[in-house]
């Protein structure tokens, strides 16, 4: 700093000083008065250049993070909708297994069977109509074709509701009754068999099941449902049982060629399904690949449901698929639950970021405040001294008296 000898007037070296120390205060001041109204330590790079850019990077997180929170709850409402369809199927099929039971009485006559056939279908019709209308933002759910990951196309050979056939005129052996392909991308694959083993094909890529072994005793029985699991293609099938006879390894095998509905076709849905997390790769899918219709689930179309149609089939079928639906239900509950500690854990997390931000971009308003007081006074010295030193100069002027 600059020291006047006090001689000189031309320059008044005292004043400057003075003044440059009144322009530090103030500048100063006015920095702590712009924390003090905005709250903010940092205002602008200049005020703190990487806790400016860590702040913002917090701050995207933050973002990222609720708007994941807001994914966690619409997973829930789908799961919660899907859960309610479900739950009405089952009540439907407990009350069908109900009238068959009491159908299944030798005091009754062709009347009173009748009379509950008729009552059999209309909760079967009553079924597809639940089915119908199970909807999230007009998306059918429980029609086995719903899946925020990769789904079958409605096109596909091979689809929910798929009946097995060996060939011969009216045959069926068995029906898909659920397609599980949320994994497995996009995709052509190609069902091939050779006796009993059956191989599915994507591209280069192939997997063979064989039957004999993979069915219980080597046969799928009427009314039994059996998963076929492709793992290594992402995809699994299920097939129920339609034949009164048991179907062999090796005649199951050939149903899945035999009518030429050997093709299945997949459709990429959504890599993240929801985005449960910061990065994409924090994905929840949902698959609700069950077909609850009359025909998946009684194995007959609710319009051609008489008195002829409530054979030992028809309720071993509605015995296994109601225990399949509420495993079903089941299983919702238990991503219901997964999501509810999802949640708890993005409202934590954005709980502790958003301390974290604090620290580096909020400003210490006591601290602040301290230091405005400090400054305001030392602003009241500085302007008292510039005035001063202005003064100064003129006691040279009693030397030309």
């Amino acid at each position: 700093m600059a020291i006047s000898s006090g001689a000189r007037v031309n320059t008044n070296i005292s004043a400057l000083n003075a003044l440059n120390a009144l322009n530090r205060v103030n500048a100063e001041l006015g920095v702590i008065q712009l924390r003090l109204a905005s709250g903010k330590r940092i205002n602008s790079a200049s005020d703190d250049a990487s806790g400016y850019v860590i702040s913002k990077k917090m701050e995207g997180r933050i973002r990222a993070l609720g708007a994941a929170e807001n994914n966690v709850s619409d997973a829930v409402n789908v799961l919660s909708v899907a859960e309610g369809g479900y739950a009405t199927i089952a009540d439907l099929l407990t009350q069908i297994k109900d009238k068959v039971v009491r159908f299944n009485n030798a005091g009754f006559g062709t009347d009173e069977q009748n009379a509950l056939a008729s009552e059999i279908k209309q909760l079967a019709l009553e079924i597809d109509e639940a089915r119908s209308q199970t909807k999230f933002n007009g998306k059918v759910l429980v029609d086995g074709t719903f899946s925020a990951g990769s789904a079958v196309t409605s096109s596909s050979e091979m689809k929910v509701g798929t009946a097995l056939s060996t060939g011969a005129a009216g045959v069926y052996t068995a029906t898909i009754t659920k397609i599980d392909a949320s994994s497995a991308g996009a995709s052509n694959m190609t069902f091939t068999v050779a006796g009993s083993t059956l191989t599915l094909t994507k591209g280069s890529t192939a997997q063979s099941i064989d039957l004999s072994t993979a069915l219980a005793g080597g046969y799928l029985a009427q009314g039994t449902e059996t998963t076929l699991n492709f793992s290594t293609l992402g995809v699994s099938v299920s097939v129920m049982g339609t034949s009164a006879s048991s179907t062999s390894g090796a005649n199951l095998a050939q149903a899945f060629t035999a009518t030429a509905n050997d093709t299945l076709a997949v459709i990429a849905g959504s890599s993240a399904a929801w985005q449960v997390g910061e990065s994409s790769s924090e994905s929840f899918a949902v698959a609700f690949s069950r077909d609850v219709s009359s025909l998946g689930l009684l194995g007959i179309t609710a319009g051609s449901i008489n008195s002829a149609s409530i054979t030992a089939a028809f309720t071993l079928n509605v015995n296994n698929n109601l225990a399949s639906v509420l495993g079903d239900i089941g299983g919702i509950g238990a991503q219901v639950n997964r999501m509810s500690v999802k949640a708890d854990m993005l409202t934590t997390s954005i709980t502790n970021t958003e301390a974290a931000k604090s620290r580096i971009l909020d400003a210490d308003i006591a601290k602040e405040q301290i230091s405005a007081v400090k400054l305001q006074i030392l602003q009241q010295t500085a302007t008292a001294q510039l005035a001063q030193a202005n003064q100064s100069p003129q006691v040279f002027l009693s030397l030309f008296r």
